[in-house]
């Protein structure tokens, strides 16, 4: 594999940077009013955390698959990664700070982990497409080729073992990988990607560490992703495509509860369907929407729409924040835009430490 030049690492780490910050941004300013109904809203938008930024169980099992994947030195050696990243999830699942709103299928999936059960067994991970397969995968996003895609799928069927999970989370990752070129595409480039997939051309079919990841729970590759996109998952997609269309005409302001006709994000599909939806409306060239909007409309006010929301808002905005960070290759996106969140002490280190080193810097190129 050819080594990045020093200006693709560069602008990689930018890029991972800007993403991991804008995760734990979105993820503190929505876990503010995370059960909270729309109509219940303290203010519309919801206002950026006022005094210290609290992050979820998001940002947390983001920085645990960091620190797993950072040290694994072999990526081929699959059992070996597995086991990382169980390990530093049961770490998460054992932290005393572990007390702000965790999954229930991660919880549960880990428990019977370490009680001895593997992923792929029946008394394994949860038969699951809850959110949590999705909203930790930045690290595996940026992992080097050729292992992106089959990281993203693992990371995913660790504690949620459904092919409703799996999609998604490539779809994301797939987004997040590519953010500069695609962004304000997000959406549309998801969707080309499932008719890759229908079509029997996607090169995901012939991934071969993708298939290798997969074959203890399915062998088939191509049926774990048609499954996936038949159950629900392109028809959220598409209505997150014709909402962007319509939000596009209008004023952010006039935009409403982002969740309306797509759904509440509380699982994996239009979880990733509304992060799209947002990072599309943040990052869209001006010359390229239907009619010219006043207001500001960027990474920030970005976080702020995305939290407003009638759903899982924190999962939702650290998604959105993810892929406008990630779309970004200068430094200090967040501080450019006029965003300074003062994540808690601990968080605050972690997050600069994960940003200052990309997953796969230990294995062989």
């Amino acid at each position: 594999m050819t080594a990045p030049t020093t200006n693709d690492h560069a602008a990689q780490l930018a890029r991972y940077s800007n993403a991991l910050t804008g995760l734990a941004a979105g993820d503190a300013w929505g876990y503010q009013v995370e059960f909270r109904k729309y109509a219940a809203m303290p203010a519309y938008p919801v206002p950026a955390p006022a005094v210290e930024w609290i992050v979820s169980d998001d940002t947390q099992m983001t920085l645990a698959l960091h620190a797993a994947l950072v040290e694994v030195t072999d990526f081929d050696d699959i059992p070996a990664v597995t086991d990382s990243i169980v390990r530093h999830f049961v770490l998460w699942q054992l932290d005393p700070d572990n007390t702000r709103a965790p999954g229930r299928a991660c919880m549960g999936s880990l428990s019977n982990l370490r009680a001895g059960a593997r992923w792929y067994d029946a008394d394994g991970a949860h038969e699951s497409a809850g959110c949590g397969a999705v909203m930790r995968l930045v690290p595996a996003a940026f992992a080097p080729e050729p292992y992106w895609r089959g990281l993203t799928a693992l990371q995913a069927v660790i504690t949620h073992k459904h092919p409703r999970a799996i999609v998604p989370a490539l779809l994301l990752a797939d987004a997040i990988r590519h953010a500069p070129e695609r962004h304000g595409r997000f959406l549309e480039h998801a969707l080309a990607e499932a008719e890759r997939i229908f079509d029997g051309v996607s090169e995901w079919l012939a991934d071969p560490y993708l298939a290798e990841v997969l074959a203890p729970y399915r062998g088939d590759v191509p049926s774990v992703l048609v499954d996936g996109l038949n159950d629900d998952v392109v028809d959220i997609l598409m209505a997150a495509a014709e909402a962007l269309d319509r939000l596009k005409q209008l004023a952010p302001a006039e935009y409403g509860d982002p969740c309306a006709g797509i759904g509440e994000g509380w699982e994996s599909a239009s979880a990733v369907a509304l992060g799209l939806l947002v990072a599309d409306l943040a990052t869209t060239p001006e010359d390229q929407k239907v009619m010219p909007v006043t207001g500001v409309w960027g990474g920030p006010e970005a976080l702020g729409w995305a939290a407003t929301s009638n759903g899982d808002s924190d999962s939702i905005a650290c998604i959105a924040g993810a892929l406008v960070g990630a779309a970004q290759t200068g430094p200090d996106y967040w501080l450019a835009a006029g965003l300074t969140p003062r994540f808690e002490r601990r968080y605050t280190a972690e997050i600069e430490a994960a940003s200052s080193l990309l997953p796969g810097a230990a294995v062989p190129r």
